[in-house]
């Protein structure tokens, strides 16, 4: 889990940088060189958590119950309860409309990744997880 220090920044200066990141973030963005920037950028641990939170706020949309979607993305009922709070007030509302145009190819990811981290339906080896230490 990402962790934040202790002493804080004042208002004005964290600010600056978040604007400061925002414009070098839509730079690399217009240059299709999104990816490099968040690869150089970012952690693994960070990626998984952004990925994530992504995919939460979409199934979110799509109305899906919180408890699949926890289960689903092996995340806290609780974070999934925070995010369906804030979902709910409208504070993700920016976010799915720019998604909107890429809403097929998310649900091919997102359909890849669900499956890949649940059992067979049926045939041999479908209880296998069960026998896992």
């Amino acid at each position: 889990m990402p962790h934040i220090s202790s002493k804080k920044l004042r208002k004005e200066h964290l600010q600056k940088l978040y604007n400061e990141f925002s414009i070098a973030l839509e730079k690399s963005a217009k240059k299709s060189w999104a990816r490099l920037f968040l690869n150089d950028f970012l952690t693994r641990t960070e990626k998984i958590m952004l990925a994530k939170r992504f995919a939460v706020i979409y199934l979110l949309s799509k109305d899906l119950p919180a408890s699949y979607i926890s289960e689903s993305l092996y995340m806290s009922p609780a974070t999934i309860s925070r995010m369906s709070l804030k979902y709910g007030i409208g504070k993700y509302s920016s976010l799915l409309k720019t998604i909107k145009n890429e809403e097929e190819n998310i649900w091919k990811i997102l359909e890849k990744i669900l499956k890949a981290g649940l059992p067979p339906r049926a045939g041999r080896g479908r209880w296998k997880f069960l026998y896992k230490l």
